[in-house]
């Protein structure tokens, strides 16, 4: 009797464990993306670096946890909305250097032009 009444005791704990880890885990992830909405925009290549390491962080963390369909829902839901705080800013980089290419492309046509012109 004692001994089913320890066992059912750690299996309780280990439950609660378990929900409590899958929260937490998501409530970092809502953290993150809320973080990601907020100051994105304005990340240096340093908070950038930072980011990606968190998000690999987040990762394995839900690799770890047993997510029912309804926080399997929302966490995809996460993963979506922190992919594209991240994809949106690899865009405005990309325009940003596409930009500068064509501004250099367009003054060294310029001297190219003008040596030409020259002789």
């Amino acid at each position: 009797m004692k001994t089913c009444h320890i066992v059912s005791i750690v299996l309780v704990f280990f439950l609660l464990c378990s929900c409590n880890r899958e929260e937490s885990t998501l409530s970092e992830y809502r953290s993150f993306a809320e973080e990601l909405k907020i100051n994105s925009s304005n990340y240096t290549e340093y908070d950038w670096n930072n980011v990606i390491k968190k998000y690999k962080k987040l990762e394995q963390e839900a690799t770890q946890c047993k997510f029912s369909k309804k926080e399997k829902k929302e966490l995809n839901r996460l993963r979506g909305q922190c992919a594209a705080y991240m994809l949106k800013a690899v865009a405005k980089q990309a325009k940003s250097q596409v930009e500068d290419a064509i501004e250099q492309f367009s003054d060294m046509a310029e001297g190219f032009n003008e040596a030409l012109g020259k002789e």
